[in-house]
């Protein structure tokens, strides 16, 4: 309820249809000669000379009803997000805005279908990573990132490997992700810990926190401060938690709290990687608990240009293999290349 403009109590979360309206009023506001036609995620926005924008509102609609007193907030930050024109920047101006950036298979395959619907096609370059993770290259803006694709690396003349080397040395000038939590043994598990001895680290930050994975400054700084072999969880991209490999215990904590990320904004993925402590920058592995060691064959090439400087890589631009995740997942996900930096933070405690 408000009262003269202020907000007393909580107010009452509204059904999706009717939330839906409310954005599709905000966005006509905002672009009052685009057709908008409602769909059952959201709607499609439809301009003249413009491919149609499919917007699917359900992540906006949870960060809603966390919060449904930051309603306008939210929307009116979707919108700008949405609405923002793009810089037609040339290689030299877009060279210090790249990122690479970690995507599950479910988005690079919705990705696909949408672009090939363009005129002319067009597709989203990207490297495998681990898994069902793979590399895809962003442009950084304010308060927005944008996906790099085919056409626009062929106009500024380059190919995915000179962008993908560009987007890592930039983010090797970065800090690495602030730890939001340590871990602490507690003299039990499968292994006799020192009382109080970090077994775990809960990196909470940005859009690019899980994508940090990837380098190899990180991967060293993970093991070095846990001195061991690393478990490493990304359920969503703003929240990575490393646990020392042989704490069985608290990696399957991390498994279950992992279990409903898959609903949250910007999900990432349910799988876990092992990183080895034998080599410099680490070799990465899919972890299966239960399996010997639990290490799963079909990790990171050791060769690859994500471990140990390697320089060589082929951008695929073919859809993926979708790993199927249990329980029902929503594969329309893909609004479109932009995609706002913010994200909300998620409710109740974890790891």
């Amino acid at each position: 309820m408000k009262l003269f403009g202020i907000t007393l109590g909580q107010e009452k979360v509204v059904p999706f249809p009717d939330f839906r309206d409310m954005v599709r009023l905000a966005v006509r506001r905002s672009l009052p000669g685009a057709k908008i036609e409602s769909t059952e995620v959201g709607f499609n926005i439809v301009q003249a000379n413009k491919p149609v924008t499919a917007c699917n509102l359900r992540s906006l609609y949870l960060d809603y009803t966390r919060k449904p007193n930051d309603r306008e907030m939210l929307i009116g930050r979707w919108v700008a997000s949405l609405t923002m024109e793009v810089p037609e920047h040339t290689w030299s101006e877009a060279m210090m805005t790249l990122r690479p950036t970690l995507k599950p298979a479910e988005y690079l395959a919705s990705a696909h279908l949408a672009m090939q619907r363009n005129t002319p096609p067009d597709s989203l370059p990207y490297a495998p990573f681990a898994g069902e993770l793979s590399v895809i290259i962003m442009r950084e803006l304010p308060g927005t990132v944008v996906g790099v694709t085919k056409s626009t690396l062929e106009s500024w003349g380059v190919d995915y490997a000179e962008a993908l080397k560009q987007s890592m040395n930039n983010m090797n000038m970065s800090p690495l992700p602030p730890v939001t939590n340590a871990l602490k043994a507690g003299g039990a598990g499968g292994r006799k810990n020192v009382q109080g001895e970090e077994v775990g680290l809960v990196f909470e930050g940005d859009h690019l926190t899980a994508t940090w994975i990837i380098m190899e400054r990180f991967r060293d700084y993970v093991i070095q401060r846990l001195q061991g072999d690393i478990v490493f969880s990304l359920p969503t991209r703003n929240r990575l938690v490393a646990i020392r490999a042989d704490e069985p215990g608290l990696i399957q904590q991390i498994i279950s709290s992992g279990r409903n990320a898959i609903n949250q904004t910007h999900a990432l993925t349910n799988q876990l990687f092992h990183v080895s402590a034998a080599t410099t920058g680490g070799l990465v592995t899919i972890y299966q608990p239960g399996t010997t060691g639990g290490v799963q064959a079909g990790g990171l090439d050791p060769n690859s240009v994500f471990a140990h400087g390697g320089q060589a890589v082929t951008a695929s631009s073919a859809p993926p293999t979708v790993h199927r995740r249990p329980g029902p997942v929503d594969f329309s996900a893909f609004d479109s290349l932009s995609e706002s930096t913010s994200d909300s933070p998620a409710p109740g405690k974890g790891l």
